[in-house]
């Protein structure tokens, strides 16, 4: 009798809480409203009160980012050790989010003047108190309240594509050069969840809403440089309507008032639902 395959299971969870910063990875994380625990509840803004990311700023990979206490601890090359406090006690502002108006409290006046340092002048840390609301941009098809992600609370890739990229891709690349929320392990093809519909992780159940439209970040190496791979591979290999995916974005399957739980690494992973079709990029 032939072996069954084995299962589909979440190999690595991580969360990202400085957005554009250093990932941590953990071993189970609580859910909420607005996806894992602390992911992307800090935000850098510049001067004219926007985001910034590796995009703009590449040194930005380098900064390490460690759970402390109820806060978080701030390292990068050639910087003092920097605390973030959990809740800010500065007042709240209004910043220019794409397009969309978004609250957030400065974190600190040491926090401001060690980002102006590290990254440029006016920079500062912005926190997502739990009291503001942000909700997912108009004309996407599932609402959903966010932290200072770009659209979707979860992003999912799978070590499965990870390897033929790296099959492709003249400079190897890791799970942080694509930065998602969950590794999922196991005996599947290439990019077959891109046309997965539903899933179920643990106890969990997810709607697969979209593709991952990549950009230049995904270039940005250890050291902190802009390089060329994988993106220019994954353009020749890829692309799909002038945009290239790669992962998928994902929302609870509940009302977002009942979006709540845990994953913890080796949950299993059930395709409940695929398509004929990889999903859209919006």
């Amino acid at each position: 009798m032939p072996t069954p395959p084995a299962p589909l299971t979440l190999s690595a969870l991580y969360i990202y809480p400085i957005k554009s910063a250093g990932g941590i990875q953990l071993d189970s994380s609580e859910v909420g409203p607005r996806g894992l625990h602390l992911d992307r509840r800090w935000m850098v803004i510049d001067q004219g009160r926007q985001p910034v990311t590796q995009r703009q700023f590449p040194r930005m990979r380098q900064l390490q980012v460690t759970l402390e206490g109820a806060g978080l601890r701030v390292e990068a090359p050639g910087m003092p050790r920097l605390h973030v406090p959990a809740q800010p006690q500065k007042e709240g502002q209004s910043i220019d989010f794409w397009g969309s108006e978004v609250g957030g409290t400065e974190v600190s006046d040491e926090a401001t003047a060690w980002f102006s340092d590290y990254l440029d002048d006016g920079c500062t840390l912005l926190h997502l108190p739990d009291d503001v609301e942000r909700w997912q941009p108009t004309g996407r098809p599932y609402r959903s309240l966010l932290a200072y992600v770009d659209g979707n609370p979860f992003n999912l890739i799978t070590a499965a594509s990870l390897a033929d990229v790296n099959t492709r891709s003249p400079r190897p690349v890791t799970v942080q050069d694509f930065r998602p929320n969950l590794l999922i392990g196991g005996d599947l093809p290439p990019y077959s969840e891109d046309c997965w519909r539903r899933i179920r992780i643990g106890g969990l159940h997810f709607e697969v809403v979209e593709s991952c439209a990549r950009c230049s970040i995904v270039n940005v190496t250890e050291e902190g440089r802009m390089s060329a791979e994988p993106l220019r591979t994954l353009t020749r290999t890829r692309q799909r309507d002038r945009k290239v995916p790669f992962g998928q974005n994902m929302v609870q399957d509940a009302p977002y008032e009942e979006r709540t739980g845990r994953l913890q690494v080796g949950d299993v992973l059930e395709v409940l639902e695929v398509g004929d079709t990889p999903n859209p990029m919006y």
